[in-house]
């Protein structure tokens, strides 16, 4: 795993009030573990940009807080009706979708905006020529 931001980091972004002192550790542990499972490019780990590390301080502050790996309990309630001559049913159920950024916590929609420039698209791929 990766070391993207460290507790002083954190607590020089954010003040040192962004969690009680117990919580810290393991709230960046968290934060670098979620980092390093974007698969980001292009970082010199030995001088990480400002915007990896103010984006490690919000999931971190996140994780503190038990959102950062929360999961989508809420959805939209559809239904569906039938009708053949008299005979009618319907059938109602759940719907979550899952892989909309809008179905994470607004502070990990915040830290993925401002890791873009970093983070690749598994469906791309170079090409070189000549």
């Amino acid at each position: 795993m990766a070391t993207y931001i460290t507790v002083a980091d954190v607590d020089s972004i954010l003040g040192a009030g962004w969690a009680p002192d117990a919580d810290k550790a393991e709230a960046v542990f968290e934060a670098n573990a979620y980092l390093t499972s974007l698969n980001l490019v292009g970082i010199d780990m030995d001088d990480i940009p400002d915007d990896v590390k103010q984006a490690g301080a919000r999931l971190a502050k996140c994780a503190s807080q038990g959102k950062l790996y929360v999961q989508q309990t809420e959805g939209s309630l559809e239904a569906k009706t039938v009708k053949a001559g008299s005979v009618s049913t319907s059938k109602s159920f759940g719907s979550i979708d899952k892989t909309s950024t809008a179905a994470q916590p607004a502070c990990v929609q915040l830290a993925l905006s401002l890791l873009t420039p970093w983070r690749s698209n598994p469906f791309a791929f170079a090409v070189k020529r000549g």
